[in-house]
């Protein structure tokens, strides 16, 4: 009898147990569903002296207004230079190059007899953004002042005004990907497993390469030295009339090849480096005259159905909300949820011909926690890129960014009604798009869920 009890006992303590755990994981799963949901009025109504009179919902798509503005960017030290000359067929023309220096990695030590065969300027890339039939041509000329590593540089700095204006060595090439090439042509492949790199070759003016080579040993005992008396290079691509390409060269893998050889041995060579360390300055050039969108650049007077973004400082989308300075001081609600959704053209963008960014950024103006007037994030940003939205949904062809936290801050004071559209990498890819604005069929959408209550 005693043991029957015990097993009961056991079984009555096992089946309290289970429904303790039970409760606690639906107890959690309510919880992280309401997280899921962004609901900032969770726990509200158990707060002393507070009470929930409604939670409502509205969208707004008939307030909002976008225009295309043009954009000034940060344009030093890219991942990527953006190289060639291109004929867009939505936005216009566009020439971008590049200017870098090139450093020892060590010291040379050619001594006295060493005598020049070539110098080959070597750049490689792996991406076409355009057509890849029409040729170009590189154009190389040497810098006339020195590059700061540690400058910023923006968009509006004149890289071309601070070359020389001999070409001190060109190349023409076809900007496409082959499986391999003759001996002979200025563009080559190689190819791994999962890659394709092509490489660039240009001639430069033995001028140079004797220079180089006849540099006094104390200018090359150090970098500092040696790029005061080289400078650098500006690399540029000849103009196209029609068509034409963008490539993104790798910025850290471009090289200054002296061949030379001397009177006991011969096939040497020495590799000046645009290395990380090197300074690196993208300069960009737009020509929007032929645009559909010219007449309405840099202005909100027009009524244009479409916005225009476009990087390598190209333009940018000025959205305007006002209906977030009409929430200011509005202490007794509290922003649930709210998403501002913007939908691509899809025709005018052509996608499946020019590649989209896959990533937009919805930015502010607003001091900084230094006191500088300069480009924000919403508050959304640091929680998470899945949070803050921005991604290319090709589901619903869609650009969706969650502005909850901003929301909330404009209505606890911040005076914000204005924001930015821009692609997440502005100075080292050419990928663009076409936005539908307030006066399309398919406008900018402002969705918001917010709850109201009062103490």
């Amino acid at each position: 009898m005693r043991h029957l009890f015990l097993k009961f006992s056991t079984l009555k303590d096992r089946f309290i147990g289970m429904k303790y755990l039970i409760g606690v994981s639906l107890a959690f799963m309510v919880f992280f569903y309401a997280c899921q949901k962004e609901d900032q009025s969770l726990g509200l109504n158990l707060l002393p002296g507070i009470k929930i009179i409604e939670t409502k919902s509205f969208k707004d798509s008939t307030s909002i207004t976008a225009y295309t503005y043009s954009d000034t960017v940060r344009v030093e030290l890219p991942r990527y230079n953006i190289l060639g000359s291109f004929n867009d067929p939505v936005f216009g023309y566009t020439n971008a190059a590049f200017s870098a220096q090139f450093r020892m990695p060590y010291y040379p030590g050619y001594g006295s007899g060493a005598v020049l065969d070539s110098l080959i300027l070597q750049m490689s890339y792996k991406y076409v953004y355009g057509d890849t039939i029409t040729s170009q041509t590189v154009l190389v000329h040497e810098l006339a002042d020195s590059l700061s590593y540690s400058h910023g540089y923006l968009s509006t700095y004149n890289i071309r005004a601070h070359a020389h204006p001999e070409v001190i060595g060109s190349a023409t090439f076809v900007p496409k990907f082959r499986i391999s090439a003759p001996s002979s042509s200025s563009i080559t492949t190689t190819t791994s497993i999962d890659t394709t790199t092509q490489t660039i070759r240009v001639r430069l003016n033995p001028e140079l390469g004797n220079r180089l080579l006849k540099m006094d040993s104390l200018d090359m005992v150090t970098n500092a030295k040696f790029l005061q008396r080289f400078k650098g290079l500006l690399i540029e691509t000849a103009p196209l009339n029609r068509k034409g390409s963008l490539m993104k060269i790798d910025a850290t893998a471009s090289v200054l090849v002296a061949h030379y050889h001397t009177a006991n041995r011969d096939t040497l060579s020495f590799h000046y480096r645009a290395s990380e360390n090197s300074a690196n300055v993208s300069g960009y050039v737009h020509d929007y005259s032929g645009t559909s969108f010219y007449s309405h650049l840099n202005q909100e007077t027009g009524r244009d159905s479409l916005v225009y973004i476009q990087p390598t400082a190209g333009t940018k989308v000025k959205v305007n909300i006002p209906i977030l300075s009409k929430w200011r001081d509005s202490t007794n609600y509290i922003i649930n949820k709210a998403t501002l959704s913007f939908r691509v053209d899809t025709v005018l963008s052509d996608f499946k011909r020019y590649e989209i960014p896959p990533l937009l950024y919805l930015k502010y103006y607003g001091f900084d926690t230094d006191g500088k007037w300069k480009e924000l994030f919403p508050a959304d940003y640091s929680s998470s890129t899945s949070y803050y939205g921005g991604i290319y949904n090709s589901t619903t062809g869609t650009y969706d960014f969650n502005i909850t936290q901003h929301f909330q801050k404009v209505i606890g004071g911040l005076n914000n009604s204005v924001m930015y559209l821009v692609t997440a990498s502005r100075n080292n890819t050419p990928k663009r798009v076409v936005l539908k604005s307030e006066f399309s069929s398919r406008p900018v959408v402002l969705n918001v869920v917010y709850t109201r209550y009062k103490k």
